[in-house]
């Protein structure tokens, strides 16, 4: 059993499936069920956890919510495999939660809130690598000052960043053009670039700092320096009443209890193997026909959520304005990834394992993008005396490996390990994954789809666009979108 927060330990009156509720307020995990809501029908094109959340969280305020998934398992990239003790996921391994909103909701899901873990407090370490060894990353002052992952100038560089000019208002600065300017090329270099590749497998010459990271864009902007603006906010937030210390969280069994809690909420309303035949319509609804192996409909919607990965816009039957509306978004990148989990005996592997995982730079020249010690971060992960570690590989620094043959991906993986792990014999178990649209990315110029997707809403009220191209790409992003895309459309058509 993991460890878990006291916040998880309140009973939860709401049940999957209620009609209705003791309380009415959806912060406490109860319904909001709106007036003019029932017989209001919604068709949900998509499942993975962003269809998935806003589709709960529609049925819940008691609209009439369908959803269609071709894929005969809903969940998108988000699956978990297991075999004699070790587990694997296809996608994330954890979730970064950081509103109440999310927190509330995955407690009142009935079969993953009563059983979700946070993460063991090993896992806040985190390394990098530099000079061929994972080196820790300084979370503190004195961290800081006899830490080797940046050379003598690389700090004194870091420090100097409160003195340096904000950047344009109307510019655009990539992540590692504005990191080399605000901290300096040590820190681009040993530490984000590779944060990037952990969470974008991206190249930050390419990545927008104002999309991909808009903290530090912010922080900039609203008080001139990234370190005295993080003090500040930080500051700002623990006077909030409404302030939540951001907590990393899984599920026992796994990511994949959240799937199953939102697909067993769903029940009947959830369409797998389903294809859409057509789409067509606007104004006040849409007329979809789609159809499975055992059935097939044409329904009238008030409204239609489009979550499925921009790439598989493009594939939709949809009616010509609309298709053309959403014709340029097939221009977003996606990352493709190889995520190869390994299971070794502990006593096969000298590191310590002691924290969340290990990020490589470019610089370095490995060809691992990270490797994540799972079992260091939950309990349950592997049998007893084993670890599991999920690797990644591909990317935007290495698209072209994650295409390579299995054997020849362990063969890289295996090889990048013993050097910084000190990993020796054989793995004991393994499981590939490979999605060749893994992770958008928002480069420089994204501004131009963020502008599609409002004017899109805008033209079309009744419409919504949901999915991790669009407000974040990690699955605690998916799910506060998913909930705010809900209420959003919930108040535009009644």
């Amino acid at each position: 059993m993991e460890k878990r927060d006291s916040s998880f330990d309140d009973e939860h009156e709401r049940q999957a499936g209620k009609e209705s509720c003791d309380s009415p307020s959806p912060a406490e995990g109860g319904c909001d069920i709106r007036s003019g809501a029932k017989g209001r029908k919604i068709a949900v094109i998509g499942a993975g956890v962003s269809g998935l959340c806003a589709a709960v969280e529609l049925k819940r305020k008691g609209f009439d919510v369908t959803v269609i998934e071709k894929s005969k398992k809903p969940g998108g990239v988000i699956g978990t495999f297991s075999k004699d003790g070790f587990l694997a996921e296809s996608g994330s391994n954890t979730v970064m939660v950081n509103s109440r909103k999310s927190l509330e909701f995955f407690k009142s899901l009935a079969g993953a809130g009563d059983i979700m873990a946070v993460s063991k407090p090993s896992a806040k370490k985190r390394y990098f690598v530099r000079y061929g060894k994972a080196r820790a990353v300084p979370m503190s002052p004195v961290s800081l000052l006899i830490t080797r992952l940046f050379t003598f100038w690389g700090k004194l560089r870091l420090l100097m960043e409160p003195f340096m000019k904000k950047s344009p208002p109307d510019s655009e600065p990539s992540v590692a053009e504005f990191t080399e300017r605000r901290f300096g090329r040590d820190v681009l270099d040993y530490a984000i670039n590779p944060f990037m590749a952990g969470v974008y497998g991206g190249d930050p010459a390419k990545l927008s700092v104002k999309y991909a990271f808009p903290p530090f864009w912010t922080l900039e902007s609203k008080y001139g320096s990234v370190i005295l603006g993080a003090m500040k906010s930080r500051r700002e937030k623990l006077a909030s009443e409404n302030f939540l210390k951001p907590m990393m969280v899984s599920f026992e069994g796994g990511m994949r209890t959240l799937i199953d809690s939102l697909a067993s909420e769903l029940g009947d309303c959830l369409k797998l193997g389903a294809k859409v035949i057509s789409i067509d319509g606007g104004g006040g609804s849409w007329e979809v026909s789609w159809g499975t192996d055992i059935e097939d409909v044409c329904e009238t919607y008030d409204a239609l959520v489009l979550a499925v990965p921009a790439p598989d816009l493009a594939s939709l039957p949809l009616c010509g304005t609309l298709a053309a509306a959403l014709a340029p978004l097939s221009k977003i990148v996606y990352a493709p990834i190889a995520t190869y989990t390994l299971g070794f005996r502990r006593s096969d592997i000298a590191h310590k394992l002691d924290g969340f995982g290990v990020l490589t730079p470019a610089r370095e020249k490995l060809s691992i993008l990270g490797s994540l010690f799972v079992s260091s971060i939950f309990d349950g992960r592997a049998p007893r005396d084993c670890v599991t570690l999920t690797n990644y590989v591909g990317g935007m620094r290495h698209p072209e490996y994650a295409g390579l043959p299995q054997e020849k991906i362990e063969e890289l993986v295996l090889k990048d390990l013993r050097r910084l792990l000190g990993v020796k014999g054989e793995p004991v178990f393994r499981k590939l994954f490979v999605w060749k649209h893994a992770i958008p990315q928002y480069n420089l110029g994204y501004g131009e789809f963020v502008e599609i997707f409002d004017s899109v809403e805008e033209d079309f009220p009744n419409i919504a666009l949901l999915g991790s191209y669009r407000g974040g790409v990690g699955v605690s992003s998916c799910v506060d979108n998913a909930l705010s895309c809900a209420e959003k459309l919930s108040d535009k058509i009644l």
